[in-house]
């Protein structure tokens, strides 16, 4: 049985996560693993003999374990496995390990870019987005813990979204929210497309917004949405290199959950 998984530092706003991760298992019936990384601070690591590294890295271990202990105190009917690892990468061994099972979903929290290094290499969050197996919920530190009653798909009419559509619906039949279907233009163009005549599903809203994202989230206020779910084509690597993803910069200004479906080879 497919599950998902949930990252955490045990942080409150882990916690608020970890409410929208239950609220999705309840109805579609999963358990939730729990994932935490450790790391070693490197001045400590580098001052110290090698034969001790190992006792103080199982030593650190005890203890993030009893902190992800108290972190799901009560809420242990919905948790299935814990698993404490030890990490330099953060983001490399949340996906990483989201390789080892068939997980439905990532969900986890986001604070967004806060420094130039954040701003530079991306977010644990925004990482993971582009290189998990499955689809990731990020949840934002502003969300207010809400029952999922609309979901809107923002496109921009990519090849690959009648296949991204069928999951998302597969995703929400024990969810049960009301789907919408929404495009920003952003250049004044007047063609009208729409995702029935390419894959059969509803009609698409367009709006017409000199900026994408102001766009999205005027539409989430006015349509009182209660999660974004989106597409990450796959990029070439100059793009991913000098070009800033636009569902990074979303997860930073939008204040509901971001759901991102990611190509994968």
């Amino acid at each position: 049985m497919k599950k998902i998984l949930f990252p955490t530092d045990c942080s409150e706003l882990s916690r608020n996560a970890l409410d929208y991760a239950i609220q999705l298992a309840q109805p579609m019936k999963k358990k939730i693993d729990i994932i935490s990384i450790f790391h070693l601070p490197i001045s400590d690591a580098s001052s110290m003999p090698p034969e001790y590294i190992e006792t103080m890295i199982q030593e650190r271990k005890a203890e993030a374990l009893e902190k992800v202990n108290h972190f799901i105190k009560g809420q242990e009917e919905w948790i299935d496995q814990i698993r404490v690892d030890y990490g330099i990468f953060v983001a490399t061994e949340i996906y990483e390990a989201a390789n080892d099972e068939p997980y439905e979903l990532i969900v986890m929290g986001t604070k967004g870019s806060h420094n130039a290094i954040e701003k530079m290499m991306g977010s644990v969050t925004s990482q993971v987005m582009m290189h998990a197996p499955c689809p990731v919920l990020a949840i934002p530190e502003s969300a207010q813990f809400k029952s999922i009653s609309r979901i809107a798909y923002a496109t921009d009419f990519h090849d690959n979204d009648p296949e991204i559509v069928f999951q998302l619906l597969q995703l929400n039949q024990n969810i049960g929210a009301d789907l919408h279907y929404v495009h920003v233009d952003n250049k004044g163009s007047d063609e009208k497309k729409d995702l029935r005549t390419i894959a059969g599903f509803a009609a698409v809203e367009h709006i017409s917004h000199n900026d994408v994202i102001g766009g999205l989230n005027q539409y989430i206020q006015e349509q009182e949405i209660d999660m974004l779910a989106m597409y990450i084509p796959k990029r070439r690597l100059w793009e991913k290199l000098f070009h800033t993803s636009f569902t990074k910069k979303m997860a930073l200004h939008t204040h509901v959950p971001l759901l991102i479906f990611r190509e994968h080879a």
